[in-house]
């Protein structure tokens, strides 16, 4: 199955519990859909590069996860019609660049933890 990122925009007064059972609703449309959850990410409150509906900031969430690709369209249209959802995208994720992306962020995280000898010269 392939891999998507879905990166989702709400308004910023919306409650926490709200934000939350929102992220519940997409995820269970993904697994009810034959689809798997890899990560959902609350990215926070942003200031938006533009004014969209009225907005210049938003909440904003990343889902992570394999699906086929006949979810993708069931996914869309229920972002298009759900009130709370201000801005909505969805791209397919090259795996091979994925894994690169990993690879690169667990030697990043090696260097940080060595510690770089100093000299007193």
């Amino acid at each position: 199955m392939p891999t998507y990122e879905s990166i989702f925009v709400c308004p910023p007064d919306l409650s926490t519990e709200e934000l939350e059972e929102l992220a519940r609703k997409f995820e269970k449309i993904i697994t009810q859909g034959q689809g798997e959850v890899i990560s959902c990410n609350k990215l926070g409150r942003r200031k938006l590069g533009y004014e969209i509906k009225g907005y210049k900031e938003g909440f904003m969430y990343c889902l992570n996860f394999n699906s086929p690709p006949t979810l993708i369209a069931e996914l869309e249209k229920n972002y298009r019609v759900t009130d709370k959802v201000i801005r909505h995208l969805i791209v397919k994720v090259d795996k091979k660049k994925l894994k690169e992306e990993k690879a690169t962020s667990e030697e990043s995280k090696d260097e940080e933890g060595k510690e770089s000898p100093t000299s007193d010269v």
